[in-house]
């Protein structure tokens, strides 16, 4: 007589369900497969839906409309590539700035060269084909971490975070990854022999070059 009642007391005790986390999370993997394939524009919330198994319903209840769903695609795609709290985290820990750049592009380049899921693909994407709302995704996800990166740079360096030179080092450090990101390895290019280098070989390149580069920008302005 008491079975039912000590059932439902235990789940009670329990957390809240999480049926409602795996539908938004079955998707934004949907989505973004789909985003990645066929671009923000071609893409439909019917195929989105279809390919999640769910209804348009559960779409406007998790994202509120089709664009909510997108800009939730691409910030599961910043999470992906460099993590803000991983990369504040590196920021603010102790080691020398010239390591917590190489730890940056320790984790960026294998993603960029070794990693090929949607999340790169549909960067690259939106980075070539803007859609609309690329905007508030540059405002809202890339400003920040340019923030951070720039302290990071700042710190190496020795340029104050408000001196247009600086903006200058991180886009001198940062084109090379964008180049990985945006350039089809199936294409015969001059760079096509990179993708078939190890990635470790190639971020270790990358910091050789990137903290040489500022010592020079650093020697170059102290002479002045």
């Amino acid at each position: 007589m008491t079975a039912p009642k000590q059932k439902s007391s235990a789940k009670s005790t329990r957390g809240p369900r999480t049926d409602g986390e795996a539908t938004r999370a079955r998707i934004i993997e949907a989505a973004g497969r789909l985003f990645a394939e066929h671009g923000y524009a071609d893409t439909t919330s019917k195929a989105i839906c279809e390919q999640a198994q769910t209804n348009i319903a559960a779409v406007n209840y998790h994202f509120g409309s089709r664009d909510g769903l997108y800009l939730a695609v691409l910030e599961e795609v910043h999470k992906r590539l460099v993590n803000l709290d991983y990369l504040s985290r590196l920021a603010e820990s102790a080691l020398p700035p010239g390591d917590k750049l190489g730890h940056l592009l320790d984790g960026l380049v294998p993603m960029l060269i070794d990693n090929q899921g949607w999340h790169t693909r549909l960067w690259a994407r939106e980075l070539v084909s803007p859609s609309p709302l690329l905007p508030k995704v540059m405002r809202e996800q890339t400003m920040p971490k340019f923030l951070v990166l720039a302290r990071i740079v700042s710190e190496i360096s020795g340029i104050p975070l408000r001196d247009p030179a600086l903006v200058r080092c991180i886009v001198n450090i940062m084109a090379p990854c964008m180049v990985l990101l945006i350039v089809k390895r199936n294409m015969e290019s001059p760079v096509q022999a990179i993708f078939k280098q190890p990635s470790a070989d190639l971020a270790r390149h990358m910091k050789i070059y990137a903290l040489g580069g500022l010592a020079a920008i650093a020697a170059s302005r102290a002479k002045k």
